[in-house]
Order: structure tokens, then sequence, then C-alpha cells
């Protein structure tokens, strides 16, 4: 194995190290954010909830149209 392999695998994981880090402290932080908004009375479950089934339509629709773009008729000719 060459030497600059082995160095691109130590990088890689140092990178995905730092991918988690991040992932775990705006969980941390979201957590947070909702736990007082609710504790405030300023958002229920149900609200919260309808919320993030329409944040993950919206961004559901739009990878699809990123990943399938619908051809117009003008592009077809």
């Amino acid at each position: 194995m060459s030497t600059s392999y082995s160095l691109e695998h130590v990088q890689l994981a140092a990178q995905l190290a730092d991918l988690k880090q991040e992932h775990y402290h705006t969980l941390l932080t979201l957590n947070a954010l909702i736990a007082i908004l609710t504790s405030k009375g300023l958002v229920n479950d149900a609200e919260l909830q309808r919320t993030m089934n329409r944040i993950d339509r919206t961004l559901e629709q739009l990878i699809a149209n990123l990943t399938h773009p619908k051809v117009s008729v003008d592009q077809q000719r």
C-alpha cells in the first residue's frame, strides 16, 4: 500500500470524524431550541410534526426535481 493512499485514508477518516462532531453539535443545538420553544408554549408537538412533514415533502420534491429534471417542450426540439 502506498504512503499517499494511506495518507488519503487518514485524511478521509479525520474529515468523517469532523462531520460526526458537527452533526452531533447541530442535533444538540436543535434539541435545545425545541425544548426551549415547547417549554415556553411557543410550539407544540403537533405543530412541530406538521412543519417537519411539510419541509420534508418540499425537500424531497426539490431533490426529485434536481435528480430527474422535467424536459420542457422547447428542450425536446
